[in-house]
């Protein structure tokens, strides 16, 4: 049990309960909604005066790079960019009236003029209407929550559409808008309700939407700007996307694991309005500052020690990110409050920014300790390495760094270290692993075969470049497997295609995500282009795009893949297949797999993990296809009672089998699961898929050598 298992089980409460982010901050009062209406209503966004130049500049970069450049942008295309922006405004069509929708329909033929011309009135006047029927909106809800929890139908037999994106129309007028958001706030009481019984809903509810009144007034032309860009962008395909200057940093910084600033991971309060700290990077400034701990929350930020802290409350995370990033050796000056726990004392601290690796982020190594061998006796490792991202520090490695970060160095030095240890056989973990840098991918590749192509990109004039290892030397020449989920994407997918097509390995776990695209980047004159200009294909010629790479032995799926993958974007490039590239190819892998399929099955048939994995299975699949949700408490009522008793009874068998006492409520349950939890994580406990991995590499070991004492008899008549 670990963190990527507990995010499969959150998956459950998300389809049954419908749970959402919630907005916050503090309760308001009738007066106080009056004000916000009259006062603090956001001013209409106008663009800035280098969007019009932008605009054009993107468009055709587009049209001039992108790997579909075929695609025309004429009147047609038009409407189909006009119906995305709306979409891509108003989702699920809960705040837009058909009487807006009409008004803006002269301008559904005009969209592909006003990209080439960088007319961008039209886009901004939508984007405020948004702003608008938001805003009134959630003042209209914060004057019905004023009415009390008494004028609410809590026994209703009415039920809410939960698939409103996919069948609703555009509200008819306030009216059918009102009677709409009645039944969301009536499921969102019930769902206060139910989850924490002794927080009064009007209460939260009033805190939840005093913010969401909060964040409609920082706005800001960027964001109708971005938003309308991308638009047209991702018609394109899904991954062309505009980056803001503020984006385009966050990218390089996931890219490289390594910012300079204080190192601290921040999120917005969800009750509160302040922005929390939530983790210290570790051996970076804050972490190593007198004072600043995990929990505290910011009030103010500072600049110069003679100058005011400017209070931040309020504001935007990621306005708050860019006051406290800075250049190394600069000071930033951060007004704290104390965690709830301790009283909320009020603190300062100064903090000099410096450069700071993000570790959390980078490959990490561990070992599954099995069962003694039944002829030597000894302890069998295997190996794993836990690889978040193919990153790469491009800046450095463009600069000349001889000693820049990668993703294929980590690896490298981390197989040293476990050889060194005594591991008999590796996986290489790449479940949540969602790409990077294709060249990590081929040089990654290049760690595990003695040479010969990779991959193979094929641009937009249907050019293919083959990617090579050119190096004989191999880091580990053992037995290999390659851990895969839905999340798996892009150059992870490359990597692990590979060592399939190679016959290398053995690759474990579900479908992948289906990625198969290479986006480059673009300067701009302000901001990132990022453009998909290539599809990537496996050395076997498939394309990996929208089907992914399938595993040869397949765990039990914990991701709904209707919710993640390639395949559920409108505009995803088809998959397709080129010419395969002749290689070398182990058979051997592919004759052993019927046998390993067998022993797994075997193995797994009473283990109380993968029975329990195999019940959360089937109860996704049971919940994905609900269409509606009870307004009426009772029912709901009953539908926890029996979600929570589905979880004990699922749940207790594995605590049994952990040697520990079953539980008989929910609390029991969740207290004893984040004590499992945080004893794992603290002893790098693998999770039961790690380790039915590691005894699958030990059923390969045996029978390779079944195999080969099986040669060597042949061979010599004995």
């Amino acid at each position: 049990m670990n963190k990527k298992f507990l995010a499969s089980l959150s998956l459950v409460a998300l389809i049954i309960f419908g749970v959402t982010g919630t907005l916050s901050s503090s309760s308001v009062d009738e007066a106080t909604i009056g004000t916000i209406d009259i006062d603090t209503r956001p001013a209409p966004l106008e663009p800035r005066s280098e969007h019009k130049q932008l605009t054009k500049q993107i468009v055709d970069q587009v049209k001039l790079n992108h790997f579909s450049r075929q695609k025309p942008l004429n009147d047609e295309v038009s409407e189909i960019l006009f119906e995305r922006f709306l979409e891509r405004l108003d989702r699920r069509k809960i705040f837009f009236l058909k009487s807006d929708i009409k008004e803006f329909e002269p301008h559904k033929k005009l969209f592909d003029d006003y990209l080439k011309s960088g007319k961008l009135d039209v886009a901004f006047e939508i984007y405020n209407r948004i702003q608008k029927r938001q805003f009134d909106r959630f003042t209209w809800v914060l004057k019905r929550l004023g009415r009390g929890i008494d004028s609410f139908d809590l026994e209703s037999e009415d039920v809410l559409r939960l698939d409103r994106d996919e069948q609703g129309t555009w509200l008819a007028n306030k009216s059918e808008a009102n009677k709409l958001w009645e039944k969301y706030l009536v499921d969102e009481i019930i769902r206060s309700k139910l989850s924490e019984p002794d927080e009064d809903p009007i209460d939260f509810l009033t805190r939840s939407y005093t913010q969401a009144l909060s964040r409609e007034v920082q706005t800001m032309p960027e964001d109708a700007y971005s938003a309308y860009m991308n638009s047209f962008s991702t018609y394109y395909d899904p991954h062309t996307e505009y980056l803001s200057p503020r984006a385009s940093d966050n990218f390089d910084i996931q890219m490289s694991l390594s910012l300079f600033g204080i190192g601290a991971i921040l999120q917005q309060g969800e009750n509160d309005g302040y922005i929390h700290i939530t983790e210290l990077i570790d051996d970076c400034p804050a972490d190593r500052t007198e004072g600043v701990e995990k929990g505290d929350r910011i009030v103010g930020v500072g600049q110069r020690e003679d100058a005011p802290i400017i209070d931040i409350r309020g504001k935007r995370l990621d306005q708050v990110v860019t006051l406290i990033r800075g250049p190394k050796g600069t000071t930033v000056y951060l007004e704290l409050l104390t965690s709830k726990d301790t009283g909320s004392q009020r603190k300062f601290v100064e903090i000099e920014r410096d450069e700071c690796k993000i570790e959390s982020s980078a490959a990490k190594k561990k070992i599954v300790e099995l069962d003694p061998d039944p002829i030597t006796g000894e302890i069998r490792k295997i190996g794993v390495i836990d690889l978040p991202s193919m990153y790469q520090d491009f800046a450095a490695k463009s600069r000349g760094d001889e000693n820049y970060r990668s993703a294929t160095r980590d690896v490298e030095r981390l197989i040293r270290e476990l050889k060194r240890e005594g591991i008999v056989g590796l996986i290489i973990d790449l479940r949540q692993n969602g790409g990077g840098s294709l060249d990590e991918a081929n040089t990654l590749t290049g760690l595990f075969i003695k040479f010969g192509p990779t991959v193979q990109v094929k641009n937009a004039r249907g050019q293919v470049l083959k990617l090579r290892d050119n190096d004989a030397k191999v880091a580990w020449d053992g037995p290999l497997a390659v851990l895969v989920d839905r999340r798996s994407a892009s150059a992870s997918e490359i990597f692990a295609g590979a060592i399939q097509d190679y016959g290398r390995g053995i690759v474990l776990g579900n479908q992948t995500f289906g990625k198969g695209t290479v986006q480059t980047l673009q300067e701009l004159s302000h901001g990132t282009l990022k453009i998909t200009q290539s599809k990537f294909y496996r050395v076997s010629g498939q394309s990996t795009q929208n089907k992914g790479v399938v595993p040869d032995i397949e765990f039990p799926e914990l991701i709904d893949p209707r919710n993640i993958g390639e395949s559920n974007y409108d505009e995803a490039l088809k998959f397709d297949i080129i010419d395969r590239i002749t290689k070398t190819h182990d058979p051997l892998i592919g004759t052993l797999l019927p046998r390993l399929t067998e022993l797994h099955r075997e193995r797994i048939a009473n283990d109380p993990e993968f029975k329990f994995y195999d019940a959360l299975e089937e109860r996704i699949k049971q919940d994905r296809d609900r269409v509606t949700r009870s307004l009426n408490l009772d029912e709901r009522e009953q539908e926890r009672d029996d979600y929570r008793a589905w979880r004990l009874n699922t749940q207790n068998p594995r605590l049994i089998a952990r040697g520990l006492d079953p539980v008989e409520t929910l609390k029991e349950l969740n207290d004893t699961i984040k004590e499992i939890v945080k004893e794992e994580e603290e002893n790098n406990v693998p999770d039961a898929l790690l380790v039915e991995s590691a005894k699958i590499i030990i059923d390969l070991l045996e029978l390779e050598e079944e195999v080969a004492a099986s040669t060597e008899t042949e061979t010599t008549g004995i």
